[in-house]
C-alpha cells in the first residue's frame, strides 16, 4: 500500500487526467527528476514542477504532489501509474 492518499480527476481535456494528493504533501523536484530519469524518463525540469515522459505518457508533477497525465485512458491505469510513480518518489518526500 502506497503511503500517498490521492483521487483520481478527470479534465476539461478529453485524454488528461490530474491526481490529487488527499494529505498535504511536499517533494523535493530535484530528487524527484533524479529519480524519474534512473527508471528510464525523458525529463524536462526541474522548476515549479517536472515534466516527465515514458511510453507515450506525459506526466506533469508539482511539488504538492499533484500530478496530471496525458493521454490518459482510463481512471485505473492513471491510479495504477500514480500508485507507482508516488512509491518511487517516495525518497523525494519532504517531512513536514
Amino acid at each position: 500500500m502506497v503511503g500517498v492518499r490521492f483521487k483520481v480527476v478527470d479534465l476539461c481535456k478529453k485524454d488528461a487526467m490530474s491526481v490529487v494528493p488527499q494529505d498535504v504533501i511536499r517533494y523535493d523536484l530535484e530528487r524527484c527528476a533524479e529519480i524519474l530519469r534512473s527508471e528510464g524518463f525523458d525529463v524536462k525540469g526541474p522548476g515549479v514542477m517536472v515534466r516527465a515522459s515514458r511510453d507515450g505518457t506525459e506526466i506533469t508533477l508539482y511539488r504538492n504532489g499533484r500530478m496530471m497525465m496525458n493521454p490518459a485512458e482510463n481512471k485505473e491505469k492513471v491510479r495504477e501509474l500514480a500508485e507507482n510513480l508516488y512509491a518511487l518518489m517516495e525518497a523525494a518526500r519532504e517531512l513536514p
